[in-house]
């Protein structure tokens, strides 16, 4: 009967292991889901921004941030500090739409506004690009190269970025 009620016991204790071992695993495997989500959506960004950056004139602006939203509580409590706050910082200029856009007359910019365009600001954009492609390279650290599956994580960030002058060499 002592024998009985031992074994229950630490099948019991078997068991709250196990469980806690799995719930750990799930919140591992919801961590790197969401870095891996937003690096798509900061993908997508990056391009958007570089289509900008080349348009001489106004142009349509598609700057995403939802998928960030849904998964940013999180990708907050498993980033280290510096991560978190480039991260912020990449997303900064891409939740503010007059960052991304020069000044023009009232005229102008009901004009723009009706067609839901914009005079790209091409000092903030650049500024936003770099950024993007910072945080880019620092969630690539958190999952496997083999389950990247933003277009182009490591070669996005190697060209440099439009009138920095910098080469945009890789981080390590």
């Amino acid at each position: 009967m002592i024998v009985g009620g031992l074994i229950a016991a630490l099948g019991g204790f078997l068991a709250v292991l196990y469980v806690r071992w799995r719930d750990g695993v799930a919140e591992e495997e919801k961590f790197k889901a969401a870095v891996l989500v937003v690096l798509d959506e900061l993908g997508a960004n990056e391009v958007n921004v570089e289509h900008m950056l080349t348009v001489k004139g106004p142009t349509t602006v598609e700057l995403y941030d939802a998928t960030f939203r849904s998964v940013e509580l999180v990708l907050a409590s498993r980033l280290r500090p510096p991560d978190r706050f480039v991260l912020a910082e990449a997303y900064a200029p891409l939740r503010v739409r007059w960052a991304t856009q020069e000044q023009v007359s009232s005229m102008d910019w009901v004009a723009l506004k009706s067609k839901d365009m914009v005079m790209p600001n091409q000092v903030g954009l650049t500024f936003a690009l770099g950024k993007i492609r910072a945080v880019r390279l620092a969630l690539a650290t958190y999952v496997p190269p083999s389950q990247t599956t933003a277009q182009g994580v490591a070669d996005a960030s190697t060209g440099p970025v439009p009138g920095s002058g910098g080469s945009g060499a890789k981080h390590t």
